[in-house]
């Protein structure tokens, strides 16, 4: 990940309000499935298997740079995904710049969100130490 994304304070009503709308505006991309590139540089296939969620999404304090966390539904295909986003990510970029009401567009950097998977994965340990507190405890 970018060091862009490391702020020493919160982040800005501005920029706030530019990540929701970037949000906004790429789920409509997204919902409509004209993404261009569906193949890599070894023209093999990498067309997502799943519906793609928006997960995270972070401005830098300069509106330049976007961190978007992203997600296949159900966890299917996560590293085409990222490849597939990536890919378009010029695409997606020239599509921000006609629609935000900003100077710039800011450059779009695509990772993998695995939030749920660390949630799933403390849940797993809490239920885990409770069967193991109820066991010693009888």
């Amino acid at each position: 990940m970018l060091k862009l994304f490391t702020p020493a304070k919160a982040p800005s009503y501005r920029q706030e309000r530019v990540a929701e709308e970037i949000r906004f505006l790429l789920s409509q991309q997204l919902q409509r499935d004209c993404l261009p590139i569906e193949r890599n540089d070894n023209d093999d296939l990498i067309k997502p298997q799943a519906p793609i969620t928006i997960t995270a999404l972070d401005v830098s304090p300069d509106l330049r740079h976007a961190q978007i966390g992203v997600m296949p539904l159900g966890g299917i295909g996560q590293e085409t995904v990222v490849q597939f986003m990536r890919a378009n990510a010029w695409y997606l970029r020239k599509f921000l710049a006609k629609q935000l009401k900003t100077r710039i567009a800011p450059e779009l950097h695509f990772y993998l969100d695995n939030h749920f998977e660390q949630a799933a994965r403390i849940d797993a340990l809490i239920v885990k130490s409770k069967n193991t507190i109820k066991h010693t405890a009888n």
